[in-house]
C-alpha cells in the first residue's frame, strides 16, 4: 500500500518544478488505490488532495476540504489524469481554489 503512495509523491517531484514545497506540502496518508496530500491553496487554505488510480496510467483528483466521511467538501476535480500531468493539474487546482 506505501508504495503507491510513495511512487505517487516521487513522479509528482519528477515532474519539473518544486510543486511540493510550493504546496506548503504537509504530510501524506497512503490509500490502497492513491494517497492523501495535505497541502494548502495559493491563498493558504489547508485542504487534502486525493489521488486515486483509475487505470494503470490515469488518476482521478479531488481537493476537499474536511475530509471527514460525514463532513467532506469536494472544492474540484480533475478526473481521468493522464500520469504525466499530476502535478501540473494539482498546481492547477490549488491556485484556482477561491475561499
Amino acid at each position: 500500500m506505501n508504495s503507491v503512495a510513495e511512487t505517487l509523491i516521487s513522479q509528482i517531484q519528477a515532474q519539473g518544478k518544486e510543486f511540493i514545497s510550493e504546496w506548503q506540502f504537509e504530510g501524506y496518508i497512503p490509500m490502497d488505490e492513491g494517497v492523501l496530500l495535505y497541502v494548502k491553496t495559493r491563498q493558504g487554505q489547508p485542504v487534502v488532495i486525493s489521488l486515486k488510480q483509475e487505470s494503470e496510467d490515469r488518476y482521478h483528483v479531488e481537493m476537499v476540504r474536511n475530509n471527514d466521511k460525514f463532513d467532506r467538501i469536494v472544492l474540484g476535480g480533475d478526473y481521468d489524469v493522464p500520469e504525466s500531468e499530476l502535478a501540473m493539474r494539482i498546481d492547477m487546482l490549488l491556485g484556482a481554489a477561491k475561499h
